[in-house]
């Protein structure tokens, strides 16, 4: 396996992780705990991403950017004013 497979996997590893306390956190949203885990592995990937991106060049997906609240910002299905929209 190359270092760069490595390294990719290592992001791809924290990506997993962060997602499943995101899903944990839509449901215990005041387990104080696992927000700083996954804040703490946020940064991990962000670190990961950055020596990838400088090593090999940009990546396409970015998801240890996307704020874990931003689906809550509505507006909700039934918030709009158009039809079918």
């Amino acid at each position: 396996m190359s270092e760069q497979e490595r390294l990719m996997r290592r992001i791809n590893a924290y990506n997993f992780a962060m997602w499943e306390l995101h899903i944990y956190l839509d449901t215990h949203p005041n387990d104080c705990k696992a927000a700083q885990q996954f804040d703490e592995y946020q940064k991990t990937a962000a670190e990961l991403t950055a020596q990838y991106e400088a090593a090999y060049g940009p990546m396409h997906d970015d998801p240890h950017n996307a704020n874990r609240w931003a689906w809550v910002s509505g507006p909700w299905p039934w918030e709009s004013n158009e039809e079918g929209k």
